[in-house]
């Protein structure tokens, strides 16, 4: 909840400017939030000059622009982080697991009631490989294998992913499991289905905590089929103990890696198109 420190507050109105919500006004000159509409982004705590304002209590601090990163720093974390699918054995401690997770907060959003679910129970989690094993399993046995209902689908349907999980569905099933049982962690992002766009909201939160956990020498992989099959479970849901309301919108393995890269790779592009507003 932000709480306003009038004895601090200058009345300068910064924070009704920069408010989206326009659940701040000044009432005497004096900052007043309407809670009722008020998103808890923040916006108003970040730029008081005079740090009147506060969330529960927790003064904010002022930025140190000397500890910001260069373009090249940034760069190199960016291009060093890879999907990590082989872990070292061996846990990550709690108290570590809460600070790489913390960082999802300061992470963009439009959901402002996701929440985190970390798992660190070797067998739960294998428990949860299990569901997602067969259901790759009921996916690959019903779409995949009938011939002519997979050359259907390939016309009726032509994305290239349809068939390219032919053979990832056949590998899960196969060997019997989806991922390094050497992680340490999952983390799942749930929150309520009727908000829109939480499913963008939690991959940012989710990025947050893969980069940072990055710069502490920890692997993650962005589990996809945790995300897509555990929030059909029943099994797994109650597991992870879901409300009725929420679904799983994120899902990130966490671990410490077995494997090194040596490499930046160089030359990948994102297709621009640039308008100039002629048709």
């Amino acid at each position: 909840m932000v709480v306003v420190d009038q004895e601090k507050c200058s009345q300068c109105g910064l924070c009704v400017e920069i408010c989206h919500e326009d659940c701040i006004e000044l009432m005497d000159g004096r900052p007043s939030i309407d809670r009722l509409y008020c998103s808890t982004c923040t916006q108003c705590i970040a730029i008081c000059p005079q740090a009147a304002l506060s969330w529960d209590g927790m003064p904010p601090e002022p930025h140190d622009r000397d500890r910001l990163p260069t373009p090249d720093q940034i760069d190199e974390l960016i291009k060093e982080r890879r999907t990590i699918r082989r872990f070292k054995a061996g846990k990550i401690e709690r108290r570590f697991l809460e600070e790489i997770v913390g960082y999802g907060i300061y992470a963009p959003t439009n959901n402002y009631h996701l929440r985190a679910i970390v798992v660190d129970d070797e067998g739960l989690m294998e428990a949860l490989d299990q569901i997602v094993v067969r259901f790759s399993a009921r996916i690959l046995s019903l779409f995949y294998k009938p011939r002519l209902l997979f050359a259907l689908l390939s016309r009726l349907w032509p994305n290239p992913d349809y068939v390219l999980n032919k053979p990832k569905l056949e590998a899960t099933t196969d060997r019997g499991y989806t991922f390094d049982h050497n992680a340490s962690a999952m983390v799942f992002i749930a929150g309520d289905k009727k908000i829109p766009l939480s499913e963008a909201s939690a991959q940012y939160a989710l990025y947050n905590m893969v980069l940072y956990a990055q710069t502490k020498g920890v692997g993650s992989c962005l589990w996809g089929p945790g995300q897509i099959f555990l929030t059909r479970s029943r099994e797994a849901r109650e597991r992870l103990r879901l409300d009725r309301h929420e679904r799983i919108y994120g899902t990130v393995l966490l671990g410490y890696p077995a494997i090194k890269f040596s490499n930046k790779v160089n030359g990948k592009a994102l297709p621009i198109q640039w308008n100039t507003g002629e048709p």
